[in-house]
C-alpha cells in the first residue's frame, strides 16, 4: 500500500539541511542511499525543536540549522526506544527557546 508523506518543512530548505547533515555524518552529498531516513530524522528533530517552544522565526536560523543537523547526527544510529539529544544540542536548543520567547515591551 502507497504511503502519504506530508512534510511540514518548506520544500526549499530540505535540500540544504539534507546536505549539512549527509556532511555532518561523512556521507557523500552525490549519495541517495539514506535521502528517506534522513529526511525523516530531520523532520523528528525539527518537530521536537518546535515542540519546546522554539519559534517559526528562530528555526529557520544560521545556528538552528547547526542545532538540527546535531540532532540528526545525535540519533543516526539510536536503538528503537532510545533517546540521546547529547547535551550540546539540549543547551543549544534552550539557547533558541530563550530567543523564541517575547521581548519585554514588545507588545507580545
Amino acid at each position: 500500500m502507497a504511503r502519504t508523506v506530508i512534510l511540514i518543512w518548506p520544500v526549499r530548505e530540505m535540500p540544504e539541511l539534507l546536505e549539512a547533515c549527509k556532511s555532518g555524518l561523512n556521507i557523500p552529498l552525490s549519495s541517495t542511499a539514506f535521502d528517506a531516513v534522513l529526511t525523516q530524522k530531520l523532520l523528528a528533530v525539527k518537530g521536537y525543536m518546535k515542540g519546546a517552544g522554539v519559534s517559526d522565526e528562530m528555526l529557520s536560523s544560521d545556528l538552528a540549522i547547526g542545532v538540527i543537523v546535531m540532532g540528526v547526527c545525535d540519533i543516526w544510529n539510536i536503538n528503537s526506544g532510545e533517546t540521546k539529544f547529547s547535551p550540546v544540542f539540549h543547551t543549544l536548543l534552550t539557547q533558541l527557546m530563550v530567543s523564541s520567547l517575547p521581548k519585554e515591551g514588545s507588545g507580545s
